[in-house]
């Protein structure tokens, strides 16, 4: 699950959605589970960029939007 929402996340960084900074809310979306499900991952947008420009978690496949 977590390298879905970090490859979800690495794509809308990418490629931004309009309307301002990517939000918990459109990585969950994207990812097709619920917001609530992803605060059991993480907590804020910016622990999942961190996640994501740490270089722990390479790109496994596209993300999911």
């Amino acid at each position: 699950m977590r390298t879905w929402i970090t490859d979800t996340t690495r794509d809308l960084l990418d490629d931004p959605p309009p309307g301002g900074p990517v939000t918990l809310d459109e990585i969950a979306a994207c990812t097709g589970i619920t917001t609530h499900h992803l605060r059991a991952y993480y907590g804020s947008v910016d622990a999942v960029i961190a996640d994501v420009t740490s270089g722990s978690t390479e790109p496994t496949r596209d993300g999911r939007c």
